[in-house]
């Protein structure tokens, strides 16, 4: 088979297309699938360039050559010996977590719990487009900050950075809660958040979203420091002074910690830089989220795309081929929705 590989870490050039590595074995547990599409996320190119290789060098067979790409979409090749909820021929999406089971390929072997059925009212470039972010969201809600969909109803939540993939699912799953919903973007995004259900967008070019708002419950934060300096000081400032309050990051410490100083030393150290962000916004809860996979979110994702509370937002398709070309568009930071890769036959 043939996948877009990395021999070592660094900038774009380093992707290289691989012929002829052997079509993986599916174990008893998992599903060997033939890629129709996969996405690009920023998480891709952090790891490209080495971020998390603590972590993922752990998990990986060998370290290189190594395959990215967590989003897929695609059919069904071949079955494990304990699975029986799938068959060849079946239209499958999801999102793999395995540091070996890198989806920009041609064929890719997933867990049957990071795997479900592909709603059949999207294609499968749109399908491409929504797990890694759909489940970023919900491990953030649902794992991290212990909240279920009746503790968000008509709540006012706050997201820093509307318009990327994390942030076009948020305003959607927000939205199909009930809530109210604030983003911020820029000024060529604001129709494309509005059309996506947020009631107020502020244009960050123009407008200091921490001087003019106030008394929200959420602050779902897709940017942090990397963007805006302070972030999380400006986040909880506007945030109720309540126990039910949550901020909650995507971008934090934890990693670049465990690459610095190991996962001896690193864990402790990590977890020592959040209970002390902790204290120092009581009673606000603030949360570190990570990514962890669900089949149960998956499961929910594909109900509430197939009513259709949530629609695809793609911005821009490439050819697996031209993958690196992929990510150069994903580094510039201004996307909006996905970037979405079509795997050639």
């Amino acid at each position: 088979m043939y996948a877009i590989t990395i021999n070592e870490y660094g900038d774009e050039s380093k992707l290289i297309k691989q012929e002829g590595i052997p079509v993986p074995e599916p174990k008893s547990n998992q599903v060997l699938i033939k890629v129709k599409a996969s996405s690009v996320n920023p998480i891709d190119l952090m790891k490209r360039e080495g971020y998390g290789k603590v972590i993922f060098e752990k998990q990986r067979k060998n370290a290189f050559p190594w395959i990215l790409g967590s989003d897929f979409s695609g059919t069904i090749e071949k079955v494990g010996s304990k699975v029986g909820n799938f068959k060849e021929g079946d239209n499958v999406w999801g999102c793999s977590s395995n540091a070996n089971s890198g989806t920009h390929s041609e064929y890719v072997c997933i867990d049957v719990d990071e795997v479900t059925h592909k709603p059949d009212v999207i294609s499968h470039l749109e399908a491409a487009s929504l797990p890694y972010v759909a489940l970023t969201t919900w491990s953030a809600l649902v794992r991290w900050a212990g909240l279920r969909p009746q503790d968000l109803k008509e709540k006012r939540v706050f997201i820093q950075g509307g318009a990327g993939g994390v942030g076009c699912f948020s305003i959607q799953l927000f939205k199909s809660l009930e809530c109210e919903v604030t983003v911020t973007c820029s000024k060529k995004n604001i129709d494309l958040v509005k059309s996506l259900g947020a009631d107020q967008v502020i244009d960050y070019n123009e407008e200091s979203f921490y001087e003019s708002l106030k008394e929200f419950d959420i602050a779902y934060d897709l940017l942090g420091d990397h963007v805006l300096e302070d972030s999380v000081d400006k986040c909880c400032s506007i945030l109720k002074l309540s126990s039910e309050s949550h901020y909650i990051t995507l971008t934090h410490p934890l990693v670049n910690t465990l690459d610095a100083k190991g996962l001896l030393l690193g864990g402790p150290h990590a977890y020592f830089l959040r209970q002390k962000q902790r204290k120092k916004y009581q009673p606000i809860n603030v949360h570190w989220s990570i990514y962890r996979p669900s089949l149960s979110g998956l499961e929910q994702l594909s109900s509430l795309v197939q009513e259709e509370s949530i629609k695809p937002v793609i911005d821009s398709v490439y050819s697996l081929n031209d993958l690196a070309a992929a990510h150069q568009k994903v580094s510039t930071g201004h996307v909006s929705g996905k970037v979405v890769l079509d795997h050639p036959e």
